[in-house]
């Protein structure tokens, strides 16, 4: 009988250090989203307002400085105007976020996008770009995965390719072609 509780303590241990295992395993390799199209809803559907240091950061940008709201400086009422959705930039001890503006804080015929990261509680915008459409792309520069940002109209399409510096993203390389015919 001691014999037959034994094997079953191990037993059961052994299964549950395997699914401790598989639970840390499965936490380590999170899927985070790598395309955010919000035309068509696509890598939004988490999304959260910015936490402070997010939010600091946006508003040190010139396209996020108060823009046409006067009438209400409230940062809680700013803060509501931006979706921010947690991704994987390839960075240690860090927290990366891709944040979609809305409100006084998109374009005419485009969104607004920011690629922020956030080191010892401080926000850093690594990258500002207009868009429909931007990817987080498997190949890397500089440990950082490099991003895709595309945008079409009747004037035609363009599709850039944004590269890590070793401080902040940079235009590497753009594709435009003209209206279909």
């Amino acid at each position: 009988m001691r014999h037959a509780r034994l094997v079953s303590a191990v037993m059961f241990g052994l299964l549950g250090l395997h699914e401790f295992a598989a639970a840390q395993t499965t936490h380590s390799q999170q899927k985070w989203p790598i395309i955010f199209a919000p035309e068509t809803d696509t890598g939004f559907e988490k999304a959260k307002p910015p936490s402070d240091a997010v939010l600091d950061a946006l508003l040190r940008t010139p396209e996020a400085v108060r823009r046409g709201d006067d009438n209400n400086p409230d940062r809680e009422y700013i803060r509501k105007s931006f979706q921010v959705v947690r991704v994987d930039l390839g960075g240690t001890n860090e927290e990366d976020y891709v944040v979609l503006g809305g409100g006084y804080y998109t374009g005419a015929d485009c969104h607004w996008f920011w690629i922020v990261r956030v080191k010892q509680g401080n926000g850093q915008v690594l990258l500002y770009t207009p868009g429909l459409v931007i990817e987080i792309l498997r190949q890397k520069t500089n440990g950082y995965h490099d991003i895709r940002e595309s945008w079409g109209g009747n004037s035609g399409s363009t599709t850039k390719i944004f590269q890590y510096t070793g401080a902040t993203y940079k235009l590497a390389s753009e594709h435009s072609e003209g209206p279909p015919q």
